[in-house]
């Protein structure tokens, strides 16, 4: 009975015994939501005050990279006490080469790698299922994966799908510049 367990956890993209846990290094809105226990409308309200670390667009879904998330709460934990300061909502120009860099880091070997279904790849991402699902839509994004069995079996590297968000990722507008009044007074 349990390597049917083992199976269907591996299936749902949750790590099996054997597997390190999967950190997807990009966050939706939810996520970062939960982190920080706000309301998504509070949220929002920020990132159109440029307030919290830069958000991006892919399609209409609203992403953040994980390590300007982490560098934000570094920054905001170490400005929250100073009056001056930069904007804490400013994106490093290399933000996503240095995303992609730090998962290529922690990437397994190319024999060690796990490949993942339309579903688990999607509950990993948080990106729509139908868009791994579909061939056309899948097709049409561009979206790396691998053919087995004639198209049976598709299946995704999370490497891989993490790297193309990441070139697919662009800036959401923001319309004001983040001051760390603003976010003191926003807090409040």
């Amino acid at each position: 009975m349990k390597p049917k367990a083992d199976a269907t956890a591996r299936r749902a993209g949750s790590a099996g015994p054997d597997e390190p846990p999967i950190k997807y290094p990009v966050l939706n809105e939810t996520q970062l939501c939960s982190r920080w226990n706000l309301s998504p409308k509070t949220l929002q309200r920020w990132r159109s005050e440029g307030i919290g670390p830069p958000a991006w667009h892919i399609n209409r879904s609203v992403r953040y990279l994980l390590m300007e998330v982490e560098a934000f709460e570094r920054k905001a934990r170490v400005t929250w006490k100073s009056s001056a300061g930069r904007a804490l909502s400013e994106s490093s120009p290399t933000a996503r080469e240095d995303a992609i860099e730090q998962m290529m880091q922690q990437r397994p070997a190319r024999r060690d790698q796990i490949f993942y279904s339309c579903k688990a790849v999607a509950d990993i991402t948080g990106l729509p299922v139908y868009w791994f699902q579909q061939d056309q839509e899948r097709q049409r994004r561009g979206i790396p994966c691998y053919i087995l069995t004639s198209g049976g079996v598709i299946r995704f590297s999370i490497e891989e799908v993490f790297c193309w968000e990441v070139h697919h990722l662009r800036p959401c507008r923001s319309d004001a510049g983040t001051s760390v009044d603003a976010l003191q007074s926003a807090s409040s």
